[in-house]
């Protein structure tokens, strides 16, 4: 089953990792997991728009950016809806405050053995507060008119938008030439709906003309696709046809059709209804809501997450009772094992017992464990810094032994007033299993956790004569302290929910009675509009069900991003290197060393860290693209003093040199070339010198890739050396043909695509009639293919 994360990045982009999401949801400031900020039950997670700007449809917001819709977290089929035709609202003060009760309800079911039916788990996907039908601009659509075809769909890519509104046309073809075309083309009556226009030059018989493009989504039966692209807007070959929401998402299009609005909708679980993860859920709608302190009312967008479960198999199904393993792994180690040193020697690695031991329990992903074999087959995994224990102290815990990977079933027993939310029995127990966590920590910043929870429990088990307050209890379980943030993420709680029957379930009463006058006919509305469960089966029993942290337990759930085994393939082309990889000289190619162990180190850390950064930046695994960047860093991240192969570079080059070569001052041999690339005051030539893994050159380059990454490289030139920034320069670089204009992996090796020979211009121009050194890239591409295909 396909897993994705509620959100993307500004740019649209995947986050790859769960710490990189975890940290904006972190910071939200209401709607956190378990206890919200008034005290009461919470069994979901808020996304809003500070930490998400770019998906909400905020006309006050100063967002120029691409609006990037919320996404399905699980492929499933939609089994219920709400959709508001404009906001809801709800007296307060004399004012009306608006808010969105639409919602969006997923039934998924995960099957981590489909022979095996113990191992599966039936849950659900909530999405509330989405925004409404009113809040989607309206954009226009056009069609092919009759008579033409052939008409190429162009490349789009974040930022790309062309020649400004308003400004003239100074013939700036090379800033703003047209998107490279695809292969994809419209034929006469083909439909599509734009969402913006940008201006590009067009070359055409040796003349660019600047062209207006629509930046559009193909219809098919009046859905527009995912994927965007630029066409041409000339009224020649296009007519207006009519316009829709184009930012409303498929699923919205076909339950806007149904034309019932502020009510539920069951769908009848039919194929129309199903959705796939990543795919776009919708926007975030606006919550007016009574204010706090000076403020009369509050207004922010969020949205509402959850997954739920009414599967009898739960907790069983945390157990892993059929043993399935799936494809990812983790290693648990226990406190107190003797740690050992590795040392390289020739042939395979050799491990010594040191008298450290391992101070607390740890849970590792394999990979990081970075697992060997030793002369006598033994496996071995690293622990720590230089820590490494055999095989047989640690344990393999597969993708779905959930209890082994902390997650620990709780249940709500008394059903009572929500007032009582942060008294209740699975409170002591989250408590509990905090304070054993973190006895097994040895950092200072545990020391006092233990003693701590022990206390609030101790408190509440007596009288609960108030000693511990709501507040202090939220806060408890809401600390950011890293150990205590693990335990209670992975709590999976059976409780009553706040979207069941409302007030009428006699657990509100406490909090009406405590409710400011002036906000009850608010609160009673509010809960009346949002209410669902009572109408959608199985959650119309109003008996609890099971909550789980939507993000974190997903990502448990979810399939390992594709990537070859690191240490196989470091071993396969330790073998290769010294006569298959071996240098070139005058186009043949001759034996070198065997790589040594500080190359070795380096290929390993660079291996992982593109692992680590590659899903930022591409959406699908491509050996291709892979095989072409390291053939690119075997030739070109080469400190041949050393014999040091893998690692960034900084250009040997002194401080006089590099002024004749690069600079413009009076010993300058390429003094307007230099002002052409930026590079006008002393001491520009050095600063800017060739660095990092493809040898970023020139402080215009510098400035380019300082927009682009984010990194201050003009001010820190020196940064661009660093593994982390020059992985990151050169895979915004390759993918978005920074680094040659129009040369990018996409247009030599996207697709079917396997042009290596080609490819060499995504770097370099041509020398005498062909791409530079085009013969060796495309050798050691294509062995670097072989070994990462070898290597899965």
């Amino acid at each position: 089953m396909k897993i994705s994360y509620p959100l993307r990045d500004t740019n649209g982009k995947a986050f790859c990792s769960l710490d990189e999401v975890m940290r904006l949801i972190d910071g939200e400031a209401h709607g956190t997991w378990l206890l919200g900020a008034n005290g009461l039950w919470h069994g979901g997670i808020h996304i809003s728009d500070i930490s998400n700007p770019f998906s909400a449809l905020n006309p006050d917001a100063i967002n120029t950016g691409e609006p990037v819709p919320l996404q399905f977290m699980a492929d499933g089929t939609i089994v219920a809806y709400r959709l508001n035709h404009d906001y809801l609202t709800a007296p307060y003060c004399g004012q009306q405050l608006r808010y969105s009760s639409s919602f969006v309800l997923v039934k998924s079911l995960c099957k981590p053995d489909p022979q095996k039916e113990k191992s599966w788990l039936e849950f659900y996907s909530l999405y509330m507060h989405l925004a409404p039908v009113a809040d989607y601009p309206k954009s226009p659509c056009y069609k092919v008119r009759d008579g033409h075809s052939g008409i190429r769909l162009r490349q789009y890519k974040s930022g790309q938008n062309g020649l400004p509104d308003g400004e003239p046309d100074k013939g700036e073809a090379g800033t703003y030439s047209a998107p490279a075309k695809t292969k994809k083309s419209l034929k006469a009556g083909d439909r599509f709906v734009s969402s913006r226009t940008g201006r590009f030059y067009v070359a055409k018989n040796g003349k660019a003309t600047l062209t207006t493009f629509g930046l559009v989504r193909l219809l098919q039966e009046n859905i527009p696709g995912h994927e965007q692209y630029w066409v041409t807007l000339d009224p020649e070959l296009m007519e207006q046809d009519g316009e829709m929401q184009a930012l409303m998402p498929g699923w919205m299009q076909r339950a806007k059709q149904k034309g019932a609005f502020d009510s539920v909708a069951l769908t009848g679980e039919t194929e129309e209804w199903k959705v796939s993860a990543g795919t776009p859920v919708g926007f975030m709608g606006c919550m007016e809501s009574p204010g706090e302190g000076s403020h009369l009312v509050d207004k922010e967008w969020f949205v509402h997450l959850e997954v739920l479960s009414t599967d009898p198999n739960m907790p069983g199904f945390l157990s892993n009772p059929e043993k399935v393993k799936g494809d990812k792994r983790s290693v648990l180690v226990p406190k107190g094992k003797t740690l050992f040193t590795r040392q390289d020697t020739p042939g395979q690695p050799v491990f010594t017992a040191t008298s450290a031991r391992l101070s607390a329990q740890c849970l590792l992903p394999r990979e990081s464990a970075t697992p060997v074999t030793d002369e006598a087959q033994k496996g071995w995994y690293k622990v720590s810094g230089s820590g490494w224990l055999p095989q047989g102290d640690v344990e393999e815990v597969g993708q779905y032994d959930l209890l082994k990977l902390g997650f620990q079933a709780l249940e709500e027993s008394s059903g009572g007033d929500v007032m009582n939310s942060a008294h209740e029995s699975w409170i002591p127990q989250a408590f509990g299993a905090i304070s054993r966590t973190a006895e097994q920590g040895a950092g200072y910043q545990y020391g006092l956790v233990p003693p701590f929870y022990r206390d609030l429990i101790a408190e509440m088990d007596s009288n609960q004569d108030g000693k511990v307050t709501a507040e202090e209890i939220r806060q408890a379980l809401a600390v950011r302290d890293p150990l205590v943030k693990n335990v209670v993420n992975r709590l999976v709680v059976k409780h009553h929910s706040e979207w069941c029957r409302g007030r009428s379930t006699g657990r509100w009463e406490g909090f009406y009675k405590d409710l400011d006058v002036l906000e009850v006919k608010y609160c009673e509305k509010w809960q009346a509009d949002l209410e669902w469960m009572s109408q959608v089966p199985p959650f119309d029993k109003d008996e609890a069900v099971w909550h789980f942290h939507p993000v974190v337990f997903l990502d448990e759930l979810k399939m390992k991003a594709k990537w070859f085994d690191i240490e196989k393939f470091i071993s396969i082309y330790k073998i290769q290197h010294p006569v298959k990889f071996g240098f070139y000289d005058r186009g043949v190619k001759i034996k070198i060393p065997d790589l040594n162990s500080a190359s070795e180190s380096s290929l390993r850390k660079l291996l992982l860290e593109m692992r680590e950064q590659y899903y930022k930046y591409f959406d699908e695994f491509n050996a291709r693209y892979v095989a072409y960047m390291l053939a690119t860093l075997r030739i070109e991240s080469y400190k041949y003093e050393e014999r040091h192969f893998f690692a960034p570079t900084s250009e040997k080059v002194s401080y006089v040199q590099a002024e004749i070569d690069y600079g413009s001052g009076p010993t300058a041999a390429n003094r307007m070339r230099a002002i052409k690339n930026h590079n006008t005051e002393m001491g520009d030539g050095y600063k800017y010198r060739g660095r990092g893994l493809v040898q970023l050159t020139w402080k215009i380059n510098y400035e380019k890739f300082k927009i682009l990454t984010g990194e201050d490289l003009v001010k820190l030139p020196d940064s661009a050396s660093t593994l982390p920034v020059a992985v990151k320069i050169m895979m915004m670089g390759m993918r978005d043909g920074k680094f040659r204009s129009g040369h990018a992996l996409e247009k030599y090796l996207g697709g079917s695509n396997s042009d290596y020979f080609n490819a060499r211009l995504i770097i370099n121009g041509y020398v005498h009639g062909k791409p530079d050194k085009a013969d060796e890239f495309e050798d050691f591409s294509k062995l670097f293919e072989a070994i990462i295909h070898e290597s899965f």
